[in-house]
């Protein structure tokens, strides 16, 4: 599950664009808006809002067209986290400028009558002015900027670390491919991404496919996620 930003300031067509790109994509994509409004989603009274405030941890209200999971406030972090079991190959992030930075995740930004130029910074991959774009050209710049966020890791198997990767990603002088997170198995312990050579990573990965295959009900699996509870094991 690869990320990218879209940024900009009120009316610049950050959410027309990301319609244009579902529209036109047939990657699976999900999407993260971010508000700085305090808006209540829940509606007082109801149900779900009175299981929250009286102490759940977390509420469900399922209908017959949709399912929605009322929770704490997240970070981005954490949202990323709870996506990566949706089977998703892109996730697009609108607002949450400051998180883009600290995590290092390539972003377009959107600008309108000049304003919102201000935004612009070494890991910005494209420029819209005045919502003039090819919609091909920005599906492509999806496809090859986009990341999977490293949380800093700085691991320097790409041969930066994690900020610089993304400038010199945004630049076009790195490629996605030369991250270690692409090349398809993640450890991560306790919240923490372990890196993996591809060597290592390679054998990790068929052999957990290979055992994974031979159980009842599992045939060519596209994603597998092993969650081991190191207290429950003597």
């Amino acid at each position: 599950m690869r990320v990218i930003g879209i940024i900009g300031y009120k009316n610049s067509g950050k959410t027309s664009l990301i319609e244009d790109i579902l529209k036109h994509s047939n990657e699976k994509i999900g999407v993260i808006k971010h508000t700085d409004k305090d808006v209540e989603i829940d509606m007082i009274g109801k149900d779900t809002y009175r299981f929250f405030t009286s102490g759940a941890k977390i509420a469900v209200l399922s209908t017959q067209n949709k399912t929605v999971f009322f929770t704490k406030n997240m970070s981005l972090e954490d949202i990323l986290s709870k996506l990566v079991g949706y089977g998703l190959d892109f996730v697009i992030i609108e607002g949450f400028k400051e998180e883009l930075k600290r995590l290092n995740i390539p972003k377009i930004v959107m600008i309108k009558d000049k304003e919102g130029s201000e935004l612009i910074d070494d890991h910005t991959v494209k420029v819209i002015e005045d919502y003039n774009y090819n919609i091909e050209e920005i599906l492509k710049i999806i496809r090859e900027k986009s990341i999977i966020p490293t949380m800093n890791l700085n691991c320097g198997y790409c041969g930066y670390n994690c900020k610089s990767f993304v400038k010199a990603l945004a630049k076009g002088e790195a490629k996605w491919d030369d991250c270690i997170l692409s090349k398809g198995v993640k450890i991560i312990v306790d919240d923490k991404i372990i890196p993996t050579v591809p060597f290592v990573s390679k054998i990790i990965g068929k052999t957990i496919k290979a055992m994974v295959e031979t159980l009842k009900g599992v045939e060519n699996p596209k994603n597998i996620k092993i969650i081991i509870d190191t207290s429950k094991i003597k």
